[in-house]
């Protein structure tokens, strides 16, 4: 396997408007020898080579030699976020696996890398617009929550120093203490709504990370199958939509068209071994990108010309065929309402493929919660369909937490 960096990678925010460093090179050549040599311009490779260079204050210094395969700083450092900090959940780790002192090491390390960039900044001059802000860790989940206010306020009483600064804010006015109205990021910009409704369906798990495994993306195919002109002027246009049952496992769709063509859909029998086959082509995926398989479109068209009456000899061709993402659940049902743990979110999601049955009345009961607090109780949504802290435990085996 390769893994030296790829040559046309996506372009990070941060690169937007390259360094005039980005790019430079100091020669056409590379020096026969040099004193030091760094494999990297990230921030790793960039502060050895400052401190290396700051250590000899006026004296004659190495010679130092920055190499990479790529513009300055296009890996990791800068890809990601552009956050200091240690989540609450790592000190835990820390504290579990290390014991306290191994653990109070590790936060006094933390700590001192903030304070080290913060005052090469500051001696440097640099603008790079560097904050000190106030952090906070939102719990979503109300278990895992429960479980790190436990272990706060224990090591608390234990007298553990090195979390004097941490606190835990909870209650009926948190939002205004945490800024938790959500900010949605959007490719025209961000924007903070008081209240949010995640109707994405297949999309969810990645906007809400603990409907993951709960709410799982799958990919199914379509075609548009169509019979030649004559068939259509020959035969009657097919009245009726169909659900076709293979076996226990497989079904297929489908929905005729007034122009004598038909849509059809699924094709689970074309690319699946089993009712129990979870394949990453078509199962906890969303890339709808490429087809499942090429033979799917091409079992409906058979399939249409041996089973409809004057299709037999129709020349039928596919007009078209795609991929799409739906979600699907363990038992069967949607989840909607209020998502557990929340104020100010709501949900209605994981259709299992029959959406167009469930959503057009249910989004009155959801609009009704959302506008005047109602609960789903409130409203004619089944109460089957409610999404409980117990029904985020219903997971997918083998699905948690990907």
């Amino acid at each position: 396997m390769d893994l030296t960096p790829v040559p046309n990678p996506s372009a990070p925010y941060w690169l937007s408007e390259p360094h005039k460093l980005a790019s430079f090179c100091s020669s056409a050549t590379v020096p026969e020898q040099v004193d030091i040599a760094i494999i990297g311009t990230g921030i790793a490779g960039v502060l050895t080579a400052y401190h290396i260079l700051k250590s000899y204050n006026g004296e004659k210094s190495p010679s130092v030699m920055l190499l990479d395969a790529r513009d300055a700083c296009s890996g990791a450092t800068g890809r990601n976020g552009g956050h200091i900090k240690t989540k609450l959940d790592s000190l835990k780790s820390w504290y579990e696996a290390h014991g306290p002192e191994a653990a109070a090491e590790l936060v006094r390390w933390a700590e001192a890398q903030r304070h080290a960039l913060q005052a090469i900044a500051e001696e440097e001059n640099i603008d790079c617009e560097f904050q000190v802000r106030r952090s906070f860790d939102i719990f979503f989940d109300e278990a895992h929550a429960a479980e790190l206010k436990a272990w706060l306020a224990a090591r608390k009483e234990d007298g553990v120093s090195w979390l004097k600064d941490t606190q835990w804010v909870e209650g009926p006015h948190l939002d205004r203490i945490t800024g938790t109205s959500v900010t949605i990021s959007t490719s025209k910009g961000d924007v903070r709504a008081a209240k949010v409704v995640y109707a994405a369906n297949g999309y969810v798990a990645g906007q809400l990370p603990q409907y993951r495994g709960i709410i799982v993306p799958i990919i199914g195919q379509n075609a548009r199958i169509i019979p030649n002109e004559a068939t259509r002027q020959r035969v009657p246009s097919v009245g009726t939509t169909y659900n076709f049952h293979y076996t226990g496992d497989w079904a297929d769709y489908l929905n005729p068209r007034p122009d004598g063509a038909v849509i059809h859909g699924g094709g689970g029998r074309s690319f699946r071994k089993d009712g129990a086959d979870r394949s990453g082509t078509w199962f906890n995926t969303v890339d709808d990108s490429a087809l499942i398989s090429d033979t799917v479109a091409k079992d409906f068209q058979t399939f249409d010309q041996e089973h409809f009456y004057g299709w037999q000899d129709s020349e039928t061709r596919v007009g078209s065929t795609w991929t799409g993402v739906m979600g699907v659940t363990t038992d069967g049902l949607p989840h909607v309402g209020r998502v557990p743990g929340t104020d100010n979110q709501w949900i209605l999601a994981g259709f299992n493929g029959g959406g167009m049955v469930l959503i057009p009345t249910m989004t009155q009961g959801i609009a009704k919660m959302v506008l005047d607090g109602s609960q789903l109780e409130d409203t004619s949504i089944p109460l089957l369909f409610k999404t409980t802290t117990a029904r985020l435990s219903n997971v997918f085996p083998g699905v948690t937490g990907t």
